[in-house]
Parts: structure tokens; C-alpha cells; sequence
């Protein structure tokens, strides 16, 4: 059996049970989950390293299913995505469960409450809510969306049924398999690459392999046509070398395309100087959109790179090749000045601006 699973599961048996798609039978009763790659082998009363998976003996249940650990309303560059429905109105939320180690905010969306103080939320209602507060799309994040796979599926169908698009930020440490049932009904993935060396990852994440994240990205833009960001969340004294970083942004611009926008994230006293060098390693490497955040919703004001075009400056987007403004970010009001369709309407450059529900 996998030894990262949790031996007793206090997990309560309710009514937000749902069976896991994808699962694999062992020896015995068994069961290998086969929504993330850590693959957890579960006997009967076991959970997942998830804390939400928990093997029942006929099948792998997810307890987690509908409940809803936090929700916004946000504009969706409150997500880090600034090229997917560029300033329109979300509905953001997330559920609960983690598979990689959380960070400081997301320490409470490792599992749900005991005592069943928990906010279930219908799939009808989801869809209601959303079509009534005038959102253009829901996002799932907070926790790790793959961890919450059963009701996204579900979510995504009817969110896009209804004429609004899906979108998820995630690490991206999904199995194929997961992708390929969720990929087709997903808009816009932000994925979280913060490592491109086994050292750097592991450190992060205590896992090996970020080849298999790496994968996921590509196939997500090129098999399932959904539109990409990359996010890296800068750690001192682990992924902030020049060396790393030019590796990762070599390969999105080789493996993603030079329009993929690329997030920078620090979060950390004295952020702004490392996240601006960072910013010129990737524009040297050719990338045409890098977006800095300190750590807060609000864009810095910053002054243009001097070595080379920044197409990026105080949040803006501006087009990489006749340098016209495209989109301000400037005031509260998002405002289009040189967009027609996914081009700049002055020189034609297509931008990778996704404004259509058509993949």
C-alpha cells in the first residue's frame, strides 16, 4: 500500500459522498486512486493524502463533494488571469483538500470542519447564483481544484451549458487520465510551475518528477484548446536562480508559445527587486508577457525595463510588436483600446487574448 496514505480516516460517512471515477482494483479490496500522481493504494478505511479520498471496500469515495470552503465575487485578474475574458466579473470558489504542502492561506482548506458546520452548495444553485450575480465565468481555486475533481466535472458541465466558461489555477499534479475527462469542459487553466529543477520541486512540493506538471501544461493547451497561463511563486533560497528561471521561461516559450502569459508571485519582504529581475531573465528569453505580483490584487506601479520592450508595465497589456496599449488595468474599469477579436486592431499581431467560449 502507498505510505502516503492516513491509516484511521476520520473522515464522517454523509451525504456529500460521491464515488471516484478513476480507480484502479488491487489485491484484495485494495484500491489505487488515480486523480493526482501520487496514486494513493488504499485498503478499506483508508484515506488519501488528499484527507478527502477514503476507501469504503466496494470503491474509492470523495467526502468532499459540493462542499464550499470559500467564495468571491472578483474580477478575474483577482485569479492571475489576465488574458482569458480580460476584466470581466467571476464567481471564485473552491473546496476542500490539498495534495501538495499548503501554503500560509491555505492552511484551512486542508479538509472540512468536524461538527458539520459546512456549506454545501447545489450544482442548480451554483448555476443560479452565478447567471444572477451577472458573472461572466466561474473559477475554482483556493484549494487544490483536482481535490474537488467529482463536483468541478459535474460544475463544468452545467457552468458551460449555461453560456459561461470554466476556468481553474492549479499545480497542475493531475494524472493524465483526470485531464482527459475534465480538459474538454475547462476554459482556462492557470497552472503553477515553481520549480524546473528535481531539487527545487522536491523541496516545494516533497515530490519528484515536475516533468509530469510540465506534460499536463502542454496537453491542456494543445490537445484540450484550453487557454494557458503559467504562475510561478518565487522562494528565496530555492527557485529564484537565474539559471532556473531561464530554463522555465526557455521552455514556455519553446514548448507553450512567446504569448503565454507568464505570473510572477512573490509574497515576501523586498519582493519587487528579485520578481524584476526574474521579469528581464524571461524577457531576454523572448517571452512577450510577464506580469509581476507582489503578493496583493493591486499591480505596482513600475517603470518599463530599459533593455527591451515591456509590454507589461503597471499591469497593462500592451501589443509585442507596434508597442500600442490593448488593454488598461490602470483605473478600477478594465478598458479595451486596441483589441479586435485576438488581434491588435492597429498592426494585426494575434495577442493569445481569449474572449470566446469556442475552442
Amino acid at each position: 500500500m502507498s505510505e502516503n496514505v492516513n491509516e484511521t480516516a476520520s473522515l464522517p460517512v454523509s451525504l456529500n459522498m460521491h464515488a471516484v471515477p478513476l480507480v484502479e482494483d488491487l489485491d484484495g479490496q485494495v484500491k489505487r486512486c488515480r486523480i493526482c500522481n501520487y496514486r494513493c493504494e488504499l485498503a478499506p478505511g483508508q484515506s488519501g493524502v488528499c484527507g478527502v479520498r477514503l476507501n469504503q471496500g466496494d470503491t474509492i469515495q470523495t467526502t468532499n463533494y459540493g462542499l464550499v470552503s470559500k467564495a468571491d465575487l472578483e474580477r478575474i485578474e483577482d485569479r492571475n488571469f489576465y488574458h482569458l475574458f480580460p476584466g470581466s466579473r467571476i464567481f471564485t470558489l473552491g473546496g476542500y483538500g490539498l495534495n501538495f504542502p499548503p501554503t500560509l492561506e491555505q492552511g484551512r482548506f486542508v479538509e472540512p470542519p468536524s461538527g458539520g458546520n459546512n456549506r454545501f452548495l447545489p450544482l442548480e444553485r451554483l448555476a443560479h447564483f452565478t447567471i444572477e450575480r451577472q458573472c461572466r465565468g466561474v473559477v475554482f481555486a483556493f484549494n487544490e481544484p483536482t481535490m474537488w475533481f467529482e463536483y468541478i466535472l459535474d460544475a463544468a458541465k452545467i457552468i458551460r451549458a449555461n453560456g459561461m466558461f470554466t476556468a481553474m489555477v492549479t499545480n497542475g499534479y493531475m494524472t493524465l487520465e483526470a485531464l482527459e475527462m475534465l480538459g474538454y469542459y475547462m476554459d482556462g487553466v492557470l497552472i503553477e510551475v515553481n520549480a524546473f529543477h528535481e531539487r527545487s520541486f522536491n523541496t516545494l512540493t516533497g515530490r519528484d518528477n515536475f516533468q509530469k506538471v510540465l506534460e499536463i501544461a502542454r496537453r491542456a493547451l494543445y490537445k484540450y484548446k484550453c487557454h494557458l497561463e503559467i504562475q510561478t511563486r518565487i522562494v528565496p533560497g530555492v527557485n529564484e536562480s537565474n539559471s532556473e528561471m531561464e530554463l522555465l521561461a526557455t521552455w514556455i516559450k519553446q514548448g507553450l508559445g512567446a504569448n503565454v502569459p507568464w505570473h510572477l508571485v512573490g509574497g515576501f519582504p523586498g519582493a519587487r527587486p528579485e520578481l524584476d529581475r526574474i521579469k528581464e531573465v524571461g524577457l531576454n528569453c523572448g517571452l512577450n508577457y510577464i506580469y509581476v505580483n507582489e503578493g496583493t490584487s493591486v499591480p505596482a506601479t513600475e517603470e518599463p525595463l530599459a533593455a527591451i520592450f515591456d509590454s507589461t508595465v503597471n499591469g497593462n497589456t500592451y501589443c509585442y510588436r507596434c508597442h500600442s496599449l490593448v488593454i488598461d488595468r490602470h483605473n478600477e474599469e478594465v478598458r479595451f483600446s486596441g483589441l479586435e477579436k485576438n488581434k491588435c486592431s492597429l498592426c494585426g499581431a494575434t495577442l493569445s487574448i481569449n474572449n470566446t467560449l469556442w475552442k
